[in-house]
């Protein structure tokens, strides 16, 4: 079965200089911001913005795209102006990733710390993915990522995101995203009981519903309920326990996307790459 592999890039300048990041380091799968993500993305893409890239992938060797949310999103704030913006959001990069035929966004759905009953956080994310999904017709699937569990943030918990996943209705459009570290960081063992770790995303997801796999390592320990990447092997989940996860007969067919420290320096990212490659027997 072909793998699909690769990492986070930079997209400054332009669309199409993440495919030429892509194929500068030699993946063929990536994930980009189209725009930055500590801002509010309130605004439709101007015509034209995608010509570029669309030429440039006509010889890339990328055949994976994601787009990764901006990191404001809470489909559970009860602000109904933060509210519609996160939805809004997540349109206009639908739209986007329709238009360049990208294989989905990922999202943080968000988090309860303002929400008195957690079930209506729940019902209020479905009811706002579903309206995003309304209003952005195309190919493009919603990822719901899986989260490190600190404070209330939604996703810590497979079931959580299960739960979401049935309210919300859209089964085709919608599904989700592991990540290695948020998985090891809430409670789920990659390293002493990974085929229990297999079972609950079975049970909770099924494999088909899953677009896309984060691979990081971890800086914090087992259960620590927070969000730190380490780079491959260098970290508390190890070389051995991040073998066995993404060499699993399951999971072997599924997107695999770095996000480690050393993808910010470009012959740091290089040599991370193909230490992924290592990884993955390529």
């Amino acid at each position: 079965m072909k793998r699909y592999f690769g990492c986070h890039v930079s997209s400054s300048g332009g669309l199409e200089n993440s495919l030429k990041n892509g194929d500068f380091l030699g993946v063929n799968a990536i994930q980009l911001h189209p725009s930055p993500p500590q801002k509010w993305n309130s605004k439709p893409y101007t015509s034209g913005f995608e010509d570029k890239y669309l030429i440039e992938k006509k010889t890339s060797k990328v055949e994976k795209v994601f787009f990764h949310a901006i990191y404001l999103i809470n489909l559970a704030n009860p602000d109904p102006s933060k509210f519609h913006l996160s939805k809004i959001s997540l349109v206009h990069y639908l739209e986007l990733a329709s238009k360049i035929g990208a294989d989905g966004v990922i999202v943080h759905v968000g988090s309860l710390k303002d929400q008195e009953d957690e079930n209506v956080g729940f019902a209020q994310v479905a009811e706002g993915i579903k309206w995003v999904l309304d209003q952005s017709p195309g190919g493009a699937r919603l990822l719901m990522e899986v989260a490190a569990g600190s404070g209330k943030v939604i996703g810590s918990k497979m079931e959580q995101l299960a739960n979401i996943f049935k309210l919300a209705g859209y089964p085709k459009r919608l599904g989700f995203a592991l990540d290695t570290q948020h998985m090891w960081a809430s409670g789920y063992n990659l390293i002493e009981n990974l085929e229990v770790v297999i079972e609950s995303i079975k049970n909770n997801f099924s494999f088909e519903n899953i677009g896309c796999i984060h691979i990081n390592d971890s800086k914090v320990d087992y259960n620590s309920k927070k969000d730190r990447h380490e780079n491959i092997g260098g970290g508390s989940i190890g070389w051995e326990g991040l073998k066995a996860f993404v060499n699993h007969p399951e999971l072997i067919g599924i997107p695999m996307i770095l996000e480690t420290p050393h993808l910010k320096d470009t012959e740091t990212a290089k040599l991370e790459v193909e230490k992924f490659k290592e990884l993955l027997s390529i």
